[in-house]
């Protein structure tokens, strides 16, 4: 290789690591049975009627994508109702290759981006990738969006801005005022970007409407995914909302044959599966309280969150430690260092016996780890340590 001609700024863009898989950590450990509870997956897997979808597509498997992708976006269009046509839509091999798209099409020459501290990493990673200056703002005392501080960030050279709600990993959201007054103030010219990969699972009245926002032509681009709420992660599909101005520019961003009709076939099965997403919705949400309440009922502190995952902060154990105590018992959660987190875990709602088998293993843990003896409640010996 010596003498080849590289990419200096590819080479300052950081590797997104993802979560360790169930196989990896068997390997690693030698355990026969390991409970993944790191990556937002769903424990309820895919709808059955897209399971079906996929059988029944897998035998043009051998032809090149053809309408599935304009199907989708059709089909997208008649959900969002009025005021939408498919070309509102742009699909994408999942909502990071979405978001592929956008930072492509808006961040050149230069610029930077603005967004939370503490969020998704791809939004940082592409921004890095494509030449801009990452402007990341410190999180509120409540682990929220600072709007007001990244309102402060947004300059001439500012391409784009990043809003992720529920945000991953804290699980909190932007509310429909604070999003009305935020958009009110950023310049026209500013895309902003509003992450709603976990828009499924919020349960807040006030969680933003964004298909008001593009009827109404603002500059906003609306991404979601099928890999959380629908179970569909390994098959990759993923869509932006957007006005017709920017949703037709970003579409020269996208790569040809990006998706196959096998994965697009599913996605349409499954937004006609109402049946399996509620459910879906009503189990996610339960465990989420469980786990919440499980927590706070051992004296650690967890966020109240509105995605398919809790964030612990501040463990009594440091974070990694606590990871890797975990996976050793074969659960596997996420140390959010990677997030802008370096005090919380993450930890994804999986099934009922996998919530229960996770928060007995964690007992045992901070029990071994903290000298609790079995006479002492893990709660009172955390809260005398918070008061030394």
């Amino acid at each position: 290789m010596t003498g080849l001609r590289l990419n200096q700024n590819l080479l300052k863009v950081p590797l997104y690591i993802g979560g360790k898989s169930i196989d990896a950590v068997k390997e690693e450990f030698g355990l026969d049975d390991v409970i993944k509870m790191a990556s937002n997956e769903s424990p309820n897997g895919p709808s059955p009627m897209a399971l079906e979808a996929v059988q029944r597509a897998l035998k043009d498997a051998h032809r090149y994508p053809g309408i599935g992708e304009r199907d989708l976006r059709r089909k997208l269009a008649e959900r969002f109702g009025e005021g939408f046509t498919e070309d509102n839509f742009v699909t994408g091999n999942g909502g990071t290759d979405i978001l592929r798209m956008i930072t492509q099409a808006f961040l050149f020459e230069g610029g930077n981006t603005v967004m939370c501290s503490a969020t998704f990493p791809m939004y940082h990673i592409l921004t890095t990738t494509y030449g801009g200056q990452n402007r990341q703002v410190p999180y509120t005392a409540d682990y929220c969006h600072d709007l007001p501080a990244m309102l402060a960030q947004i300059d001439d050279e500012t391409r784009i801005v990043f809003l992720c709600s529920p945000n991953n990993p804290t699980g909190t959201i932007v509310t429909q005022s604070q999003l009305d007054d935020f958009l009110a103030k950023v310049p026209d010219h500013i895309p902003v970007v509003l992450d709603e990969s976990y828009n499924r699972y919020v349960d807040a009245e006030d969680y933003a409407d964004s298909s008001e926002y593009i009827r109404a032509g603002k500059n906003i681009i609306v991404v979601r995914s099928f890999s959380k709420t629908a179970g569909l992660a390994n098959l990759r599909v993923g869509y932006l909302a957007a006005p017709l101005e920017i949703s037709n520019y970003v579409r020269h961003a996208q790569m040809p044959f990006h998706t196959s009709d096998i994965v697009l076939a599913a996605a349409m099965a499954s937004m006609d599966d109402d049946e399996f997403h509620e459910y879906n919705r009503k189990t996610i949400l339960a465990g989420r309280a469980f786990l919440r309440d499980s927590l706070r009922a051992l004296g650690l502190t967890c966020l109240d969150s509105h995605m398919n995952s809790v964030l612990l902060i501040d463990p009594p154990i440091p974070p990694a430690e606590l990871e890797a105590a975990m996976m050793r018992r074969g659960v596997i959660i996420r140390h959010t260092a990677g997030f802008g987190i370096p005090n919380g875990v993450r930890i994804t709602v999986a099934t009922p016996e996998e919530n229960a088998i996770f928060i007995a293993r964690l007992e045992i843990i901070l029990r071994e780890k903290l000298g609790i003896s079995e006479g002492t409640s893990v709660e009172s010996k955390i809260k005398l340590m918070e008061r030394v």
